[in-house]
């Protein structure tokens, strides 16, 4: 898990902007819920929420968010039925997975991004 100072270091490089009211939106549910709080806004539905308050350049500092917590970007259905624990990982999430993720949404933006998780099997909306 990346600290809000990390969070909002990593937009600021990819974005120019730090993002901080996305971030600390994202896991305000931690102090209710502590670490099971991925659950509640880590996922693609979150981005969309992100995306109806901020705009699209928000929805994509979500999306660098999640992926950086969750190595990849989880669906609330992936929570439910235990495709993802409880930290948003996937038996098959790796380190690498975040590089290549972050580096899709550099470059061919958020459809690269979905088409990769897509290809891992991870549904995505």
């Amino acid at each position: 898990m990346a600290y809000l100072y990390e969070h909002c270091a990593d937009c600021r490089r990819l974005l120019g902007n730090e993002w901080k009211e996305v971030h600390k939106w994202l896991d305000a549910p931690y102090k209710e819920y502590g670490q099971s709080h991925r659950c509640h806004r880590h996922h693609a539905e979150g981005i969309e929420e992100v995306r109806k308050m901020w705009g699209d350049e928000a929805a994509m500092a979500a999306q660098i968010h999640i992926i950086v917590d969750c190595w990849g970007i989880p669906s609330q259905a992936n929570y439910e039925s235990g495709q993802v624990n409880v930290n948003g990982f996937t038996p098959e999430s790796t380190e690498t997975d975040v590089a290549l993720l972050l580096s899709d949404l550099r470059i061919g933006g958020e459809h690269a991004v979905k088409a990769h998780l897509q290809s891992k099997g991870i549904e995505t909306r």
